[in-house]
Parts: structure tokens; sequence; C-alpha cells
């Protein structure tokens, strides 16, 4: 039951009454807002700071709740002393009836428009100082506010100059304001962080499009390197740190792509440079996106020059599979791309051709050039190498020599690849049916027949389970169904009877019936649950389409009687033939 906002001091127990009502003389509420219509939050002062939110409906206290541990759903000391401090916000503030009615039946008006006036009528009666002293205590009693106000004026009376520092403290502020003692974020305040980063950046965003890139990269640079700080330790396992830093760095594309003059281009790209030389964001994959941003801005050989330096320092004796040293090799290669002639970006492929992905584009250009040899001796080399390590990337290479066998008329070879693929590749239709018509059509056609069985004989003696299916692909394409339905009957699922039926229906229905009836007595046997009586029940039905109807209803009855305490099955049973039984 609510409390009656007008009689509480009858309705609530003495002793609590009494205590909070010290509490509140003692000056411990430092704070009420006024959320919405009727919706209130206090800040007390205890041992600790404490929140009270409480709604007054109708004249009814609703919806208290307060973080002290004594409350637990209950009136407490805390919750008196706010209904105490309500009361009076409402007596000095309110306008009176009468009053109102001199000023043009204002009662009348819209909740929104009545509050917007109280608004106005408090602010015209402040002086300066009090709305100060106000804003000053309530940045420093409530973080969110801190936040919103920092991020809307922060630059109001600050140069460009001192900006940063400004925007930086901001942040770690919020960091530390957001992390427990031993400097970890949970995921709680992680939301709230970011949700206050969201407003740092957003003012960033609303700079650039009123063209002041300035002060977005301001804000940019210290959410880069302030936040960077602690993801490490902040559980951010929905992303939302992440994200602002990507959301960051998109804010640095939408200033690239902007109309930049000399001067801007000039400064963003030594900014990006100096943020890389530092090592601000070193650990993190980001760390080569200002790379990756500054190769999009340079113009100067000075400053092609210093890209070079920088991007040689990332790992400039590493090995190929490292990721870093991978993605200074491709960023170099861009650079290279910009700036040097043909010959030269084909050298340094050259140089590098340890790098898989160097690799291929030296293959590509061998093969658009028509230097065959020199592409097979590249592919050659590739399959060697990495034969140990990447079973798929093998496959790539040989798929260039498959091409360059196609294009030099390399009959033998093609038929080699092509059987490969079609015994070591993927068994997906689409995929297997290339290499499956592309050997039909090379191969002679006197000898097809012997060759086919000679490749059906090695997939049956492999025994992959996926040799199933391009046995079924084979069988189905050269239509024969006798052997499909052996093959079937030898690797029996109650999916690949269903998957057989298109197939098969029209010369061996009857077949298919029974191992549909055998297969479901296994799967019941082995499943419980009423999902797996559904399934089962499908399948039944499938076997019905057949036109078993006597094989259907002899399941059923059977099933019955051998799962007797199995009430889901009988039911599910039951909404295909109800025998009664």
């Amino acid at each position: 039951m609510g409390i009656v906002f007008e009689e509480f001091e009858d309705q609530l127990e003495r002793s609590v009454l009494e205590e909070g009502l010290r509490y509140y003389i003692a000056g411990r509420v430092q704070r009420l807002i006024e959320l919405d219509n009727g919706k209130f939050r206090t800040f007390l002062q205890d041992t600790e700071r404490i929140i009270v939110n409480l709604t007054i409906t109708d004249k009814r206290v609703e919806n208290y709740s307060c973080e002290c541990p004594a409350s637990n759903g209950a009136v407490c000391k805390h919750l008196i002393a706010s209904l105490f401090e309500v009361r009076k916000d409402l007596q000095d503030y309110l306008v009176t009836s009468e009053t109102m009615e001199a000023e043009d039946d204002a009662n009348s008006l819209p909740d929104e428009i009545l509050n917007d006036y109280r608004i106005d009528r408090i602010l015209d009666a402040l002086n300066v100082n009090e709305l100060k002293d106000f804003v000053r205590r309530t940045c420093t009693d409530d973080r969110d506010f801190r936040a919103l106000f920092l991020s809307q004026f922060a630059k109001v009376h600050v140069p460009d100059s001192s900006s940063k520092p400004i925007y930086a403290n901001q942040i770690k502020n919020l960091i530390q304001a957001s992390t427990d003692r031993h400097g970890y974020m949970d995921y709680r305040e992680v939301k709230e962080f970011h949700s206050a980063l969201s407003e740092i950046l957003d003012i960033a965003a609303m700079s650039i499009k009123n063209g002041n890139n300035s002060q977005a990269l301001t804000i940019i640079f210290s959410v880069l390197e302030e936040v960077t700080t602690v993801i490490i330790n902040a559980d951010d396992s929905d992303g939302y740190l992440i994200g602002s830093i990507d959301e960051a760095f998109d804010l640095i594309k939408e200033i690239i792509e902007s109309n930049l003059d000399e001067i801007q281009r000039g400064d963003l790209f030594n900014e990006l440079m100096i943020a890389f030389e530092t090592g601000k964001l070193d650990g993190w994959a980001w760390h080569l996106n200002l790379i990756e941003l500054a190769i999009q801005l340079f113009k100067k050989p000075e400053e092609k020059e210093r890209l070079r330096i920088n991007i040689e320092s990332i790992h400039p004796t590493g090995n190929s599979w490292n990721r870093n040293y991978r993605k200074a090799q491709e960023l170099m290669y861009e650079l290279l791309l910009m700036t040097e002639s043909e010959e030269a970006i084909n050298q340094y492929l050259i140089e590098n051709v340890s790098n898989p992905d160097f690799r291929e584009k030296l293959v590509k250009r061998a093969i658009n050039s028509k230097d065959y040899k020199y592409a097979l001796k590249l592919l050659n080399d590739a399959i060697e190498l990495d034969k140990e390590e990447s079973f798929r990337r093998c496959d790539k290479w040989r798929k260039y020599q498959l091409e360059i066998y196609r294009k030099t008329g390399d009959v033998e070879n093609t038929i080699r690849l092509a059987c490969y693929f079609i015994l070591e590749g993927s068994s997906e239709e689409e995929s297997f049916k290339e290499y499956y018509d592309l050997l039909k059509t090379t191969v002679p056609g006197d000898s097809w027949n012997v060759y086919l069985e000679k490749m059906i004989a090695e997939l049956i003696a492999k025994d992959y389970w996926y040799n199933y299916e391009k046995l079924v692909h084979i069988y189905v394409w050269e239509k024969y169904w006798d052997r499909y339905l052996v093959l079937l009957q030898k690797n029996l699922t109650l999916r690949r009877i269903a998957d057989a039926v298109e197939d098969l229906s029209l010369l061996y229905k009857d077949q298919l019936i029974d191992l549909y009836d055998s297969e479901i007595r296994v799967f019941i046997e082995k499943n419980v649950g009423r999902s797996y009586y559904i399934d089962a029940c499908r399948y039944i039905m499938n076997m019905k389409r057949l036109g078993g109807d006597d094989a259907v209803r002899n399941l059923i009855i059977d099933l019955k009687a051998t799962y007797k305490n199995r009430r889901a099955l009988r039911e599910e049973l039951n909404k295909i033939y109800d025998t009664g039984y």
C-alpha cells in the first residue's frame, strides 16, 4: 500500500519518523532533483552517499527505494528525510492556485508547459552567484551531470591550445569515477562510461559538421589516448569501449574525406605520426590504423620518408606469420603503389614473397602477362612451403595451377587436379559439380566410364563422412538409382532418407517406407524428450505421404505399446493417428 504524502507523519512508525526527522534537521539531505512530473531523487550524506528515489502519484508515495542496506524495500530514515525535503520544496516553489489564476489560469496548462513555467520563474529569481553555486555543487555530486556540463561548455572560454588537457582530464576523471579501488571497470560502469564518452564524441561530430576540425581532433585524440589505457582492465564483453575507439577513428576518416586545406592536411598528418611515434596505442591493432590514415594524407617527400621509417619500425626483422609484420608489409605496399614505378612495386613483392598475399599478387601478375612458367614456379614453391601449415592455402595455390593448365591446354594436369578436387575438395554441390563437369568433358569419352568407376571406388575406400554426399551427387547425375539406394541402406539417417525421397520414391517407394520404419524405431529408442518426438512424427508424416498408411498405423501402435510411460510421445503420435490404444 502506498503512503499518503500529506499524512505520512501520521502513517509511519514513530521511532523511524523521529530518526528521519533528526536526520533531515541535521541537513543530511544535500540535494533534491525532480526527474519528471511526480518523480523525485534525493542525495543524502551518511557514512557514504545515499540515493533515494520516490514517486508521488495522486498524492500517494509509490515505488520508493533507498540504496542503504537497512532499507530492503522498507521505510528507512533516508526515505523519511527525503519526504520532508520534498514537502519543503513543494511548499517553497509550487505556485499556488490563487497565483496561477491571476496568471491566465496556468493550472489548465499541460504538465510540460507548467514545468517550463516553474523553471523560468526559478531562474528569473536566482542571481548569477546562486546559479554558479548550484552548478558547482551538482557537478561535484552528480557524475552524469558533470560529464554533460563539461561536454557542453568545456571550450566556451578555453583556447584550442589548452583544450586537449581539459578533454583528457575530463576522460581521466570519468575513468577514475567508473573504476573500483583496484582500477577495474565492471560491466555496468563500462556502459555508463560509454554513455558519457558518446556525448563527448558527439561534440566532435558536431564540430566536424560546423567545420571546426581542430576541436574535433582534440577530442578524438584525447579519447584514443585515454580510453585504450582502461580497456585491458574493464569488462567490455559487449564491445562498448572498442566501439568508442572505432567511432573515433571513423571521425578521423570523415575529416580526411572533407575538403582540408594544406595547413589542415599537414597538421593532421603530423598528429597521426606523433601519436604513432610516441606509442600511445602500442599493443593494439589501432596503432597501425594511424599509419593507414596517414598514408591517405601524405604529399611531400619528407612525409613519405617519415612514413617509410615508421612502417619499418613496426617489425623490421619479423617473419611473415607475425600479424603486425604482415600489416606493415601491406602498408608499405600501399605506400609504394602511390609513389613508385611498376618495376619497383614488383621488386618489393619479390623481396617479400614469403608473404602469401604478396605471392598471390605475383601469381596474378604473371598469369595476366602470360608468364605461366614463372607463375607455376611460384605456385609449386608455395605448396611446398605451406603443405605442413595450411591445407586450405595449398588448395588455393592448386586452383591457380588448374587455371593455368586449362589456359595452356595441359590435359593431363587438368585431369589430375580436377580429380584431386573431386576426391579431396568440398562436397558442396555447386563447387563439386564444377570440377565433375570439367573432368567429364576433359577425359576422353571412351575412357570416361573406366575413370569414373575408379574414382567411385576411391571415394568409397576413403570412407570420409562427406564422401556420402559426393557419391550421392555422382549417382544422381549419372542416374545410378540402384546404387544410390544401396548407399543409403548402408549409411542410414532419417535426414538422408528424407533427402533421397525426391530421387528414389518413384522406383523405391516401399523400400523408403521400410527404411523410415526401422530408423524411426531406432531414433525413438535412443532419444527422449518432446522435441525429439516432434522430429520423429515429422518423419512419420513423410512415411504417410509416401503412401505408407498401414505401416504408419502399425508403427504408432508399436511405439505406444513399447513406450507406455512416455506421455509426450503418445500425445505427439495421437496428432497423426489416435489409435485408441
